[in-house]
């Protein structure tokens, strides 16, 4: 028996994939059999594509989060300057 050396696919080819298997009305199964790949493979590729958009939404709302806590930082900062001025001129 000669043994098989692994099928490459593209990016492009696996992001359709994945696009197709998430049409209504489509099941993974019938994806696979119809690009001709095996179902397992196309599983993984929706899999990791899913953790992909979840790392990326939090990315998103980290950077988020650390946007707000320098505009809060900024804030504090001239609240401090504001109260020194104002405690300083009531002496």
């Amino acid at each position: 028996m000669t043994k098989k050396k692994p099928t490459e696919y593209t990016k492009e080819f696996r992001d359709r994939a994945v696009r197709l298997s998430r049409t209504p009305g489509r099941s993974l199964a019938s994806v696979a059999l119809e690009l001709g790949i095996p179902a397992w493979k196309l599983r993984l590729w929706v899999k990791d594509s899913k953790q992909k958009l979840e790392r990326s939404s939090e990315v998103d709302e980290l950077i988020r989060l650390q946007n707000e806590n320098r505009r809060l930082k900024e804030e504090v900062e001239i609240l401090k300057k504001a109260a020194a001025y104002f405690a300083k001129n009531l002496q």
